[in-house]
């Protein structure tokens, strides 16, 4: 009696977790919600996007209609290209994407629909090449971007969209090669520019995002080699 008892239950867990899959050919949309053609009731269990080939291009899980579970994307080899997850329609939590042999391309945090936290950028070496902080979906913190060594290549800061504060550019060495400031999207104050010694190369100053004033180049001795005077981005002469 108890084997028959343990049959039974494995045969019902197997049902309760078993999905219906359709072909997307066989769904519609209508208002947000998916149906399949024939049926009066939304739809629940997964989507599958099928090619002439045969190949599986697509898939995502649907309850009662609309997408709740993952939402993934297929390389024509059948790799996992992208993988993420919606509720009730909307994308929330981390979407990966991939390279095709499988090393992770992007990682973008979701929260209700809109990019929330550290958005990163993947070399196909696995080394980070690009971070940025988001809020609400709009950029807003550091932005940092990395060379393939892994060695730092820029950072700067961003408020509400905008380059607000420092940006700098490194060399591969390690060295800053360059730095300037922003206010709003907008080049203000002095921008200095280094040779790979770290010895100033130029100087150049800006406001309101033109250059004015008197901008200076330097040879690696420290000499001024060139040297011009600008009002409101014009060249006086």
């Amino acid at each position: 009696m108890k084997k028959l008892l343990i049959g039974l239950f494995l045969v019902s867990s197997v049902l309760a977790f078993s999905q219906r899959v359709v072909k997307g050919s066989q769904a519609y949309d209508e208002k947000g919600v998916v149906y399949i053609q024939g049926e009066k009731t939304p739809y629940t269990g997964v989507l599958q996007n099928i090619n002439e080939k045969g190949i599986l291009e697509s898939e995502a899980e649907y309850k009662d209609g609309k997408m709740n579970g993952f939402s993934k994307l297929y390389y024509p080899n059948g790799k996992l290209q992208s993988e993420a997850t919606f509720k009730d329609n909307v994308q929330d939590r981390l979407q990966k994407d991939y390279f095709e042999d499988g090393k992770v391309k992007l990682e973008i945090p979701y929260k209700n629909g809109k990019v929330e936290g550290t958005a990163k950028e993947f070399y196909p070496n696995g080394k980070l090449f690009v971070e940025a902080t988001y809020k609400n979906g709009i950029k807003d913190g550091y932005e940092k971007s990395y060379y393939e060594t892994g060695a730092l290549q820029s950072e700067k800061i961003i408020k509400n969209g905008k380059m607000d504060g420092f940006s700098k550019l490194y060399y591969p060495n390690g060295k800053l090669g360059s730095e300037a400031t922003f206010k709003a999207d907008v080049q203000v104050g002095v921008q200095k520019d280094y040779y790979e010694s770290g010895k100033l190369k130029a100087e150049v100053p800006y406001k309101n995002g033109k250059v004015d004033g008197v901008a200076k180049a330097y040879d690696e001795t420290g000499k001024v080699i060139e040297q011009a005077t600008f009002k409101n981005g014009e060249q006086v002469k």
